[in-house]
């Protein structure tokens, strides 16, 4: 029965990383709810499978993941016209984006939101500082291209996260 309950809890912990990992594309924080639900396995088994280091190790994983998509869409968009109005604008546009798009496509629309969000306020802030219609464009596509880098790196340390949490489970 003992074993039984292990190889339950096992599948139900990879199956909640597999559901925390795919929350990242709703624009949920799911490097955080791998963080959730580590922790609450760990406290589960009593600490005996996953230790505190490994919580810890997984925190600091979550906010460098959610960091550099935070901040990716601004920089890319600062390398082709570095301006911190350039740099806001983009950031906030990817933040309305993202809570404009997420009733859109179930989800999905929160991604594509902040995409079209960064590109939108990177694009009119260069056109609010006298720049041209090409600085604008090229800007929200640089600034388009950041966030969706910024997602990518931030799924792959997610993938990561979710393969420390089976590698320590283990």
């Amino acid at each position: 029965m003992a074993t039984l309950l292990h190889v339950l809890g096992l599948v139900l912990l990879f199956t909640a990383c597999l559901l925390a990992l795919f929350s990242l594309v709703l624009g949920l924080p799911g490097t955080f709810l791998i963080v959730g639900v580590a922790l609450f396995y760990a406290w589960a088994t009593g600490f005996v499978a996953m230790q505190w280091s490994t919580i810890g190790w997984l925190l600091v994983l979550a906010v460098i993941g959610e960091g550099v998509e935070l901040l990716s869409s601004s920089a890319a968009a600062v390398g082709t016209r570095p301006s911190r109005r350039v740099t806001v604008a983009a950031l906030i546009g990817a933040l309305i984006g993202g809570i404009v798009g997420t009733p859109l496509l179930f989800g999905v629309g929160s991604l594509l939101g902040a995409l079209a969000g960064a590109f939108v306020g990177a694009a009119l802030a260069v056109h609010s500082e006298g720049g041209s219609l090409r600085d604008s464009v090229t800007t929200g596509l640089a600034a388009l291209k950041g966030r969706f880098l910024g997602f990518v790196v931030k799924a792959a340390i997610g993938a990561a996260m979710v393969v420390i949490v089976v590698v320590a489970a283990f």
